[in-house]
């Protein structure tokens, strides 16, 4: 399909370009509550020298909003099928997950920013490794149509909206939630693989929410420890003045109750970060 896509740090450049999108049942990489995922490829008429979309065929994940539908009068708790919203709708919802992804990117900046001036500034070395961790390059996809009823008519109309983003490699063992959107602890046991990566992103939410005043952290960080996505935006109820800026993942009772909830580790108990201790005990 013919597709004008925006994204990358001007959410308002766009290019014109073509995706496959596998839509059968192994091409399937993953369904959530709210998105489907689906292996695809892109090429874009006038690609970047670099990064996603700079080569012909570059394989993508083509993420979609639907809805459940269910036969008339049946229960819920039926098989459904999946339906999709109208694309005013369809945008709306993608617009608003670009849009998470655009600050959680930021926010993430924000700590390498505070953890490389603190390091710079320390009279002593830092006892731990940094892991360098990303979220995945995106960009939002409006497929159009035009109206062949008037042939000289140039009047073209948007028919879907998808979210692609870069591929995550590995297995699907190696795609790990580290922390859930309403705790902002590791979700992994101090047995399992992964959590110390899972320690140093609860130190990034700490790092956020302290150097934002107490406004703002990422949650819901999962992928792995070099590729990171869908995330979601906690923001205080005075960031949004009531209006849905970040989606239904924002839990804003998250904010309130971090410095009661979170529990400071190794990373935060540096003294070179001269972070204020919040929670129990040091993880």
């Amino acid at each position: 399909m013919a597709l004008q896509i925006g994204g990358g740090a001007d959410l308002d450049m766009q290019q014109v370009g073509y995706v496959t999108v596998d839509t059968s049942l192994e091409g399937r990489i993953g369904m959530g509550g709210f998105k489907t995922a689906h292996a695809g490829w892109l090429t874009l008429m006038s690609p970047p020298t670099s990064g996603l979309r700079s080569r012909a065929r570059h394989d993508i994940v083509v993420k979609r909003p639907f809805q459940k539908v269910y036969p008339k009068g049946m229960p819920a708790n039926m098989e459904f099928k999946i339906g999709h919203f109208a694309p005013k709708d369809e945008s709306a919802k993608l617009f608003r997950e670009a849009n998470v992804l655009y600050w959680a990117k930021a926010l993430l900046g924000l700590v390498y920013d505070f953890i490389d001036r603190a390091v710079a500034g320390a009279s002593e070395p830092l006892p731990f490794d940094i892991p360098r961790v990303r979220f995945v390059e995106a960009g939002l996809a409006l497929s159009y149509y035009q109206d062949n009823s008037k042939p000289a008519s140039k009047v073209t109309s948007a028919r879907a909206c998808f979210l692609l983003e870069e591929v995550i490699d590995g297995r699907d063992e190696d795609f790990v939630k580290y922390i859930h959107n309403m705790d902002p602890n590791p979700l992994l046991d101090p047995d399992e693989s992964g959590y110390d990566f899972a320690l140093f992103l609860a130190f990034t939410q700490h790092v956020q929410y302290a150097k934002t005043g107490g406004l703002v952290f990422i949650s819901d960080y999962q992928g792995n420890d070099k590729l990171l996505t869908d995330p979601q935006i906690m923001t205080h109820p005075s960031v949004s003045e009531q209006k849905d800026m970040f989606g239904g993942g924002n839990i804003e009772k998250a904010v309130s109750e971090f410095e009661t909830r979170h529990i400071c580790n190794h990373f935060c108990k540096w003294p070179g970060f001269e972070l204020e201790e919040f929670g129990g005990e040091v993880a």
